[in-house]
């Protein structure tokens, strides 16, 4: 069998709370965009895909390796964002600020610990963000896109990074359902 399987950091509940109330804020008429569920809100790393659960151990080990090699670090989730920034809007997202460049060394060596084990290495630049929202359909992009300029300035909240977590992703009717795999710790200090 295989799992659907991605690397992610957590999200504290009060961050959480209020990326989910940002988000009640930026429906318009006729939107369909499908929220992410508060407690699915996380920074992704890498999204693997299907893994073969013969090799879901080697993932595991593979990023407690690499998370082992960086200290922890906060970060702080800014304003929200449309993504493209032209056109048809197909995602809201929730920005990052991180003063210590971690986070990026972080993916760069859980990317380059999988390509040694197999996976294809990203080869789009890392764009650290929060996944707020899907949008399926928005009549009105520029409206959607000045409510969420509207929220560009928010301080959503600072963010401690300790650890990597490995998920499995079930998707179901009611939405996806991620269960952690591993904790991986970041280097201790």
């Amino acid at each position: 069998m295989a799992t659907r399987t991605f690397l992610a950091l957590d999200l504290d509940e009060p961050i959480r709370r209020r990326l989910a109330d940002a988000a009640g804020q930026l429906s318009q008429p006729g939107d369909k965009i499908r929220w992410v569920a508060p407690q699915n809100l996380h920074v992704t790393l890498k999204f693997l895909g299907d893994v073969g659960d013969d090799d879901l151990a080697g993932v595991c080990q593979a990023v407690r390796d690499a998370a082992g090699t960086v200290e922890p670090f906060d970060f702080d989730v800014t304003g929200l964002c449309c993504i493209p920034p032209g056109g048809a809007v197909r995602m809201v997202w929730a920005q990052l600020a991180d003063a210590t460049g971690r986070l990026a060394v972080l993916f760069a060596r859980a990317d380059a610990a999988l390509g040694e084990i197999g996976f294809a290495r990203e080869r789009r630049a890392f764009r650290p963000h929060v996944t707020v929202g899907r949008v399926k359909f928005a009549p009105n992009a520029a409206a959607l896109r000045a409510a969420a300029k509207d929220l560009a300035p928010a301080a959503f909240g600072t963010q401690h990074a300790g650890r990597v977590a490995v998920y499995r992703s079930e998707l179901t009717r009611d939405g996806p359902t991620y269960t952690p795999l591993t904790h991986a710790p970041l280097a201790a200090t």
